[in-house]
């Protein structure tokens, strides 16, 4: 995915006598750095400037100093900016994998950022889930299929939203699963038993009858059985 962004990034490259030459995240090591420390940008434009070199590379350490930028300028505009662009990726056809590994990784796995950063990137339009608007049911999907780290007091209400739509069905089947695997999952058993039912999922659905055997024995996570 590239914008206006991208072509702003490389003039600022070009202008410094840089380039993205090389392995992704070694760039964006190099780079970012450089983008952060130019006095000569003000925070919005050092923030459209990494954004484009996320739209250029793609590499997962853009996100990581985007993240520390974001959370450390503690500035509405930027946040609202820095998310807008995220969801952005997450509505292509092919999502970003480094947006949806720092989500997952970074974003929802930090206590301190996992509320805001969720509500930003879906649940605020839970209640939009049944519209056919094609951008948002690929971030949705998308989304639900990295939250196992979420809390489920946060994400459950999203999870119930979502199971009343066919085709995000199998992205809160996926979420309900990795909650179980993932080391940080998150998951309620009750609730979980009750929203597999709900789905309506074939039986022969990969991983549905070993979950639900798991969840019935009293196991919430797959890391942490007694």
């Amino acid at each position: 995915m590239e914008t206006a962004r991208s072509d702003r990034t490389r003039a600022w490259l070009a202008a410094h006598e840089l380039d993205t030459d090389g392995d992704p995240d070694d760039a964006a090591r190099d780079l970012m750095p450089e983008i952060r420390g130019d006095q000569e940008l003000s925070p919005a434009d050092k923030l459209e400037i990494g954004l484009g070199l996320l739209e250029i590379l793609d590499a997962y350490w853009v996100t990581v100093e985007l993240r520390w930028f974001v959370n450390a300028a503690d500035d509405e505009e930027l946040w609202a900016t820095h998310w807008e662009a995220i969801r952005a990726h997450l509505e292509q056809p092919r999502p970003s994998e480094a947006v949806l590994y720092s989500l997952w990784v970074d974003w929802f796995e930090d206590i301190a950022t996992v509320e805001r950063a969720f509500t930003a990137v879906l649940a605020r339009d839970a209640d939009r889930l049944g519209e056919q608007d094609e951008a948002l049911q690929r971030r949705a999907a998308a989304v639900l299929k990295v939250s196992g780290p979420v809390p489920w007091k946060l994400k459950y209400p999203v999870y119930t939203a979502a199971a009343e739509h066919e085709r995000l069905r199998r992205a809160v089947f996926s979420g309900v699963l990795y909650s179980f695997h993932d080391v940080y999952g998150s998951l309620e058993i009750g609730p979980a038993l009750e929203l597999l039912d709900r789905l309506g999922l074939p039986e022969e659905t990969e991983h549905l009858t070993e979950l639900r055997e798991e969840l019935a024995a009293g196991h919430a996570n797959q890391h942490h059985r007694d």
